[in-house]
């Protein structure tokens, strides 16, 4: 028997802007850079300090994840890595006991599983532990 899990409406809004921020930069596999720039974009919007801002963001990404210059004619899709991020945050929130996923545990799920390339944290201008001690402080 397997167990449900779910995501929450902000957790759904950070997979939104990953796929968007794809559609945006031409690139058809959404990576956990994509992601993890979703969840900050949504902590960002809802006032968690020390969060970059939206422009550091999409820079972290192209420079990480690169852009296409052909616009995109097929939905975006999650690739091996996104995918396997994703299952890790939701084994983090099964362990606490929740059946849902949201940006918070998303991000830290994210970070902690180890699919984030650290080209996209020198990007960023932020190491992955100082966003760690960010959302410790939340």
């Amino acid at each position: 028997m397997s167990e449900q899990i779910s995501l929450t409406a902000d957790a759904e809004r950070a997979v939104r802007e990953a796929e968007n921020l794809c559609w945006r930069t031409n690139v058809a596999i959404i990576a956990p850079e994509h992601l993890l720039a979703g969840c900050l974009r949504v902590l960002g919007a809802v006032g968690v300090p020390g969060i970059p801002g939206v422009e550091a963001i999409e820079q972290a990404v192209v420079l990480s994840q690169g852009s296409g210059e052909t616009a995109l004619k097929q939905d975006v899709r999650f690739g091996s890595a996104a995918r396997d991020a994703l299952a890790y945050a939701g084994r983090l929130a099964l362990d606490a006991g929740r059946d849902e996923i949201d940006t918070f545990v998303l991000t830290v799920g994210l970070l902690y599983s180890g699919e984030v390339g650290p080209s996209f944290f020198a990007a960023l201008g932020i190491q992955k532990d100082a966003l760690m001690e960010l959302l410790a402080a939340e």
